[in-house]
């Protein structure tokens, strides 16, 4: 009896631990695991319409609320735009917002790391710009065939150059029957962020040696 009651209690334990580590995750009808919202905020609808799903930069679903960066939050009024993506020095986050059922990004964590470092030498003073990128893949192998701005470019070239360069290497995994692409042309919105690390005396040295 003592064995058994040892053996109890020692079970319960654990599954008050499994279930406190796990209190934060829901799932959901699909089957997927989604996080649950941070203390405090509110759920807001999907950017890209009723019934959208959202999957981050890992490819897991997530949903929109108030706690996510206002460019996050905003409902989309254009009907081909499937990624937003957030790039800072500390941060690189995208959130795919329509087709997911169709067309998803492959996770390339080693890729965002690197842009995360290129906007590391841009981090002069506090700034926030966005651009916004089309994109077309080959009806066949689905494999990027074209990209060019549409709509706004980012006010400093080098960082524009730094966006076209990510979105250029993003891969695909598409859904359908015969496994060829259903969607081949799509906007991807991005946002940089930029903070204040150097003084106006050091910005204006540098500028100086460029010239």
């Amino acid at each position: 009896m003592k064995f058994f009651s040892l053996f109890f209690t020692v079970f319960s334990f654990f599954v008050i631990i499994h279930c406190q580590s796990t209190s934060s995750v829901s799932i959901q009808s699909n089957g997927e695991s989604v996080q649950e919202l941070p203390p405090g905020k509110d759920l807001l609808p999907p950017p890209g319409g009723e019934g959208e799903i959202i999957l981050n930069e890992k490819g897991e679903e997530v949903q929109n609320h108030t706690g996510e960066i206002p460019f996050f939050q905003k409902k989309s009024d254009l009907p081909t735009e499937l990624f937003r993506v957030y790039i800072a020095s500390d941060s690189y986050m995208v959130r795919q917002i329509r087709h997911t059922d169709k067309i998803q990004r492959k996770p390339d964590p080693g890729g965002d790391e690197l842009a995360k470092e290129e906007m590391k030498k841009f981090d002069l003073l506090s700034f926030v710009d966005d651009g916004m990128i089309t994109i077309g893949l080959n009806s066949i192998t689905g494999k990027l065939e074209s990209i060019a701005f549409d709509r706004r470019v980012p006010r400093i070239n080098d960082v524009a150059k730094i966006i076209q360069n990510d979105a250029s290497r993003f891969n695909y995994e598409h859904f359908s029957k015969d496994g060829a692409p259903i969607v081949t042309k799509f906007l991807i919105s991005y946002q940089i962020r930029l903070y204040p690390g150097k003084t106006r005396d050091e910005i204006k040295k540098m500028l100086q040696k460029k010239k």
